[in-house]
């Protein structure tokens, strides 16, 4: 029966890719880490979670549905602030992102082991894609069609253990009822870094409402607005992360 249902699953993927994806791959310095070495495994697989007035105020915005049974399944990776190049990639079955809109990455710092926690400190956005300047049709996101993410860690980051996340907030309707695709992934900085902690710094939940302009914006209105704006924060410690052209 099990591979019964394994071979149904896989069957399965072809057509699932096309709409919904999951980010279990790790990615560092150009290379792609076997699923769930790095990454936080969560109980979503490929579905989207979807914002219906009750997700962001949810622990789950964290990691994704399920992923705090999973804690201490995932490995540390070793990564140098200032050297290495990090970042997400999608699994081996899916062409990119399907859906428009931002993709995000945010990274806490564990009070310990990253392993024990639970990603109710303070968090921080290193990195952000939106879209070009000819306006926010699908195919004008950075995002559209994308397998990989990543970003050169800032030198900027104290040393430590870290839960660094990643997430895409998807424009499209029902309206304000946005699909979210997240993904968290442990990491051990080593850095000499002593200056000003980052900021600015909030807590997830707590970092969106759904009365700020991005849960506002309606991707379907005629004429099509040319900016969509960001959801969350500035990012630390500038803006040399921030991939659009808008």
């Amino acid at each position: 029966m099990k591979n019964l249902s394994a071979l149904a699953l896989t069957a399965l993927l072809p057509s699932a890719t096309v709409a919904h994806y999951y980010f279990p791959h790790f990615v560092i310095n150009g290379q792609v880490t076997p699923e769930w070495q790095y990454t936080r495994k969560h109980d979503n697989f490929l579905n989207p979670s979807w914002e219906d007035g009750a997700f962001l105020n949810s622990n789950e915005l964290r990691c994704n549905k399920g992923a705090s049974n999973h804690m201490r399944e995932p490995q540390t990776a070793k990564i140098t602030a200032g050297r290495d190049t990090v970042g997400f990639q999608t699994y081996a079955g899916t062409d990119g992102l399907y859906h428009p809109g931002p993709v995000q990455i945010y990274m806490s710092k564990a009070p310990g082991d990253v392993r024990d926690y639970d990603g109710s400190g303070d968090w921080f956005k290193v990195a952000q894609w939106g879209h070009r300047a000819a306006g926010t049709a699908d195919s004008n996101w950075i995002t559209w069609k994308m397998r990989q993410f990543t970003f050169k860690m800032p030198a900027e980051i104290p040393a430590g253990q870290y839960l660094i996340r990643i997430e895409q907030a998807a424009t499209h309707q029902p309206y304000t009822n946005r699909e979210f695709y997240v993904a968290c992934a442990h990491i051990e900085v080593t850095s000499s870094y002593n200056g000003q902690k980052p900021t600015p710094t909030f807590k997830i939940p707590g970092v969106y409402s759904r009365d700020q302009p991005f849960f506002k914006y309606d991707s379907w209105a005629q004429p099509q607005p040319k900016v969509c704006p960001m959801p969350g924060p500035a990012m630390w410690p500038n803006n040399n992360n921030l991939k659009n052209l808008t």
